[in-house]
């Protein structure tokens, strides 16, 4: 990937962390051999690193960003073993923009803190496992920090369920609406990364509560769990708590809720990979009529 990229004119830059490290309390989604079954069934030392439809797991994030005309720079988080592989994958990439290999910390905060050191502008932080982040949410999230401190993604319910019939996972159960927590959030600035540590970390059923806690308090969980909060209402007391602009970004494109977790997701993920596509060459395919 090149190291260098003069960003669009007019349009500010965007540095996205994507983080790869192995280690829980690194915030990633990536996996040693040692701890990670994913991991140790392709006799890799990070999940970031197995082969997934033709390429390893991280490419296929990699190459998203690499395409969005947006992302001016690019920060991986990693151990520092997994600096040349993940290096020979970003030098079979189209460059886009400048690119930094950042040793994993000892906590997700920590880890995007050291990613965003000497960044002055908006971030977006995703997991080396989000094979399927599309770049129209990169795009709605984009949008969202134009007013808002930070912002994380969720997708309905009724979408990830349409995405695949077997994408059952844990949801936030709000009065509006059921939700499903998506690994893309972002900051204006890196002085809001103190709020990764809420909207970052596990994301297995059982986990959504505890994100919900740190941001609402003890009272909005309450109300959470009775389904008597909004999702707007649980906007505003996390504003209130943070003392940040907090937004919610709605996906209504339910992949983007789905990560590689596991051999079940795994598969899921490789399926909607291949059906992305195949529909992509079916419209490159398409017959194009005349506009007179």
């Amino acid at each position: 990937m090149n190291t260098t990229r003069d960003p669009d004119e007019g349009l500010p830059p965007l540095r996205l962390v994507v983080l790869a490290g192995r280690g829980a309390g690194s915030g990633s989604a990536a996996g040693a051999a040692g701890g990670d079954p994913l991991a140790a069934r392709f006799a890799e030392s990070h999940r970031c690193l197995i082969p997934l439809a033709g390429r390893p797991l991280i490419a296929h994030v990699l190459q998203t960003a690499a395409q969005h005309p947006r992302v001016t720079s690019l920060a991986i988080c990693v151990e520092r073993e997994a600096f040349d592989p993940i290096w020979d994958v970003l030098t079979r990439l189209p460059g886009r923009g400048s690119v930094a290999l950042v040793e994993a910390q000892a906590d997700l905060a920590a880890s995007v803190r050291a990613a965003t050191q000497g960044w002055d502008g908006a971030v977006l932080v995703t997991t080396a496992d989000h094979a399927l982040l599309s770049g129209g949410a990169i795009d709605a999230m984009i949008a969202a920090l134009e007013s808002a401190d930070v912002a994380f993604s969720l997708a309905p319910r009724a979408a990830v369920e349409a995405a695949h019939p077997r994408a059952e996972r844990g949801f936030i159960a709000l009065h509006d609406g059921d939700y499903a927590a998506c690994d893309l959030y972002g900051m204006a600035s890196p002085r809001f990364v103190g709020a990764v540590r809420i909207f970052g970390g596990a994301r297995a059923a059982g986990q959504e509560g505890a994100r919900i806690r740190r941001a609402v308090g003890v009272m909005g969980m309450v109300l959470v769990r009775l389904g008597m909060e909004t999702l707007a209402g649980a906007l505003a007391r996390a504003s209130r708590r943070l003392g940040m602009r907090v937004r919610a970004v709605i996906l209504e494109d339910g992949t983007q809720a789905i990560d590689v977790d596991d051999d079940r997701t795994y598969a899921i993920v490789r399926d909607l990979l291949k059906r992305r596509e195949e529909a992509a060459r079916l419209e490159a395919n398409a017959p194009r009529t005349a506009v007179a």
